[in-house]
């Protein structure tokens, strides 16, 4: 019923893939290993302005949004956080402990 060059056949090409798949990691580690070129001030300065792009924006926008999906009530609680760090409580801002001046010693008795 079933043939046996089919069944060699079939481990010879899983070997094959497997060999590829090993040789293709060790490739991409040494490859990895290597030390990165030397670049010039120029260089360095140009990749530092380009670095911070629409790219990078459109991950983290990607990720923020991502992480609200999975967790709203934590991404909630970071939003209160940040209000009420900045003064804001029930979308009113209101006065805390820091902003009156301190009064010395000597006014206080």
């Amino acid at each position: 019923m079933w043939n046996l060059s089919l069944d060699v056949m079939g481990d010879w090409i899983g070997l094959g893939i497997f060999l590829l798949v090993v040789v293709g990691a060790l490739f991409g580690l040494s490859h990895l290993s290597k030390p990165a070129k030397p670049m010039s001030e120029e260089e360095y300065e140009r990749r530092v302005r380009e670095g911070r792009g629409l790219a990078s924006a459109g991950a983290m926008a990607g990720i923020n949004a991502l992480h609200k999906l999975v967790n709203p009530k934590a991404a909630e609680a970071i939003e209160v956080q940040k209000d009420l760090k900045a003064g804001y409580y029930n979308d009113e801002e209101k006065k805390g402990e820091g902003d009156e001046p301190r009064r010395n010693k000597s006014e206080a008795e």
